[in-house]
């Protein structure tokens, strides 16, 4: 009789797979590679033994192999469907017979996987584990909302939910209580029947989440409902809801369903996360690991006009390496790209959180800082301006900096060129001063505000002037 069955694991264990094996070398691989998915292998080497394992446990997928002691596995199949009716069931062969496939799933066999190669094997349970695998995934962080009234059916969801698929749920009986819950918190599902207590229905609640202005509005959402009419089931999608379930609820279709969209939304989380990551490489620039062109135009709108908005000042400087070209010229390229980045580091380091650092491109950077006017601003740059000259010597060569700024104050808001304009200016002029030094420049603008309300136009005069 089998004496490998795990004492430790109840007889209805979710996790466990039977393995009917006789070769030493595929039990180990099987066993290796059912764990990694999370799976509790069990390993038997004869007919009698799966018979006795799967009268004893429940197996959620049984692997067979179809030449065991020389016993008939297609005769065996009938019988672990028997025992086993909601178990997918594996027929693991090198046999490449003509018609083997269409016998095996005859008998009731789920998928048949050739011995090809290992890689194909686990390519192939990978596929056909993949839902299993994903529940033991998701169940570790996912948040689901279930507003349902009835005490009955809402014990026996939130068994399947909480106990058998270890999801973190949240209940409420109503929907004005679902809603303000998916107001101020954060959920990956939300399940709600159709008919509840009070004035508002679930068809109320999912239109009024479509509607909200946070993440939850894009949720994924399973209704329950007693009616599965086609005019009904219409009413539900154009509503907002993603899946449903007619009652009474199956606890095997439930499990699949939550399954699907839970597995469907961490996918989509996912591939967000990755649009984001890309969005965040595209807006840098890769030699200085500072802010490029993109970067710093996608974030001076939102600060200079929060600036207007809030009524603080802004500044915008411009830094350019002195003697650029003739360091690559004596020193060559490679040395004038560790100046690049070694500038970078440090106006990155020494700039605060708020700053903006970016490569404008060649040896110009610019500073953006928001919340600083322009005694503010000299006395920032200045000293940056003394870092830069103070560091120590990259590859044999010293470096300095010129710095030309800019500032604005409330309720001006100009564009970002427009700073950048003045900003350069002041820069040409630190230059022709003999470099190293830091100039300001009053920054040319129009108001806006004025020139919307059809009044002139007040010219800035010219610092210069």
């Amino acid at each position: 009789m089998c004496n490998t069955l795990p004492k430790h694991l109840s007889p209805k264990s979710r996790m466990m797979v039977l393995l009917v094996e006789n070769s030493k070398l595929y039990q180990l691989f099987l066993s290796d590679l059912f764990m990694r998915l999370g799976y509790q292998p069990v390993n038997v080497t004869s007919h009698q033994e799966a018979l006795h394992a799967l009268e004893k446990y429940e197996f959620r997928l049984i692997c067979l192999n179809p030449s065991v002691d020389g016993e008939d596995t297609m005769e065996l199949i009938p019988q672990v469907r028997k025992l086993a009716p909601q178990a997918s069931i594996i027929l693991l062969t090198s046999d490449r017979a003509k018609g083997i496939r269409l016998q095996a799933v005859k008998a009731g066999v789920t998928e048949v996987i050739y011995k090809s190669s290992t890689s194909h094997i686990i390519r192939r349970l990978r596929v056909l584990l993949g839902g299993s695998y994903n529940n033991q995934v998701l169940s570790s962080s996912c948040r689901v909302l279930y507003v349902e009234d009835s005490r009955t059916q809402a014990a026996i969801v939130h068994h399947t939910l909480e106990q058998d698929m270890n999801l973190r749920v949240e209940h409420c009986d109503s929907a004005e209580t679902a809603l303000e819950w998916l107001v101020s918190r954060e959920y990956d599902l939300v399940i709600t029947d159709v008919l509840l207590k009070g004035g508002a229905s679930g068809l109320w609640l999912l239109r009024q989440l479509r509607q909200l202005d946070n993440e939850n509005a894009q949720l994924p959402v399973l209704t329950l409902t007693g009616h599965d009419d086609p005019e009904r089931r219409l009413e539900l999608l154009r509503a907002g809801t993603t899946d449903y379930v007619t009652k009474p609820v199956l606890k095997e279709e439930l499990s699949i369903r939550v399954n699907n969209l839970l597995s469907s939304k961490l996918l989509m989380d996912k591939v967000l996360e990755q649009q984001a990551q890309m969005q965040k490489l595209a807006m840098r620039d890769e030699l200085t690991g500072c802010y490029n062109r993109l970067g710093l135009e996608e974030l001076a709108e939102k600060y200079i006009c929060q600036a207007a908005r809030q009524g603080h000042p802004i500044s915008l400087a411009m830094v350019d390496i002195d003697h650029f070209k003739l360091i690559n010229d004596e020193h060559g390229h490679d040395t004038g790209d560790k100046v690049l980045r070694a500038l970078g580091k440090l106006l990155r380091r020494k700039s605060r959180k708020s700053d903006v650092v970016a490569r404008w491109g060649g040896e110009e950077f610019v500073l953006l800082l928001p919340e600083t006017n322009q005694t503010q601003g000299q006395a920032a740059l200045q000293k940056l301006r003394k870092m830069v000259a103070e560091m120590r010597a990259i590859a044999g060569v010293t470096v300095t900096a010129s710095f030309g700024f800019t500032s604005i104050k409330s309720p001006q808001c100009p564009q970002l060129n427009t700073m950048i304009t003045c900003a350069d200016k002041a820069l040409y002029q630190a230059k022709r001063q003999g470099r190293n030094c830091v100039i300001y420049r009053k920054c040319e603008h129009r108001n806006p505000d004025r020139k919307q309300a059809g009044l002139p136009s007040k010219q800035i005069p010219d610092s210069r002037s």
